[in-house]
């Protein structure tokens, strides 16, 4: 049954409220007047689940950008902390330092762009005679080189 233009906004706000608000769950269900039970039914509506999976992966790469602009002045800060003369502050600072290298390696780099990139796409028939006909090609006997004559 197709869901009405009112519930639909009710649920857009309820989930804005949730990625605004700093209340609790529970009253931001009371502000917008929704019941548990509605609430509950609304988590296995498609439209409603797939705006909160948006706004939780937009904030994922929101946070992603600001440690990656920060990266570079949190490195420093912590590279400076290993000269600390408060031995702990120090060892801290190393482990950090060391924690924080493999994490930049661990994040993903960019992909390359393609070289076949635009280049038209084989239907799944296409693409299963053209590896026969190489399968095929491949299981032909070759036939034995002749003696070379420098020999």
């Amino acid at each position: 049954m197709p869901k009405d233009k009112r519930t639909l906004e009710r649920q857009l706000a309820l989930v804005a409220d949730f990625f605004k608000s700093d209340l609790p769950q529970a009253a931001i269900l009371t502000k917008h007047r929704v019941s548990e039970e509605t609430y509950r039914k609304w988590q296995f509506d498609t439209d409603f689940t797939e705006e909160i999976e948006r706004r939780i992966a937009a904030a994922h790469r929101e946070t992603a950008a600001l440690i990656a602009r920060c990266a570079g002045l949190a490195a420093t800060r912590l590279i400076e902390l290993t000269k600390s003369p408060k031995e702990e502050i120090a060892r801290k600072a190393c482990l950090d330092v060391i924690a924080f290298g493999r994490f930049a390696r661990a994040a993903p780099t960019p992909r390359p762009q393609s070289d076949y990139a635009g280049a038209p796409t084989l239907s799944p028939e296409a693409a299963s005679k053209i590896l026969a006909a190489h399968a095929d090609a491949a299981q032909e006997p070759v036939p034995p080189a002749e003696p070379s004559a420098a020999l």
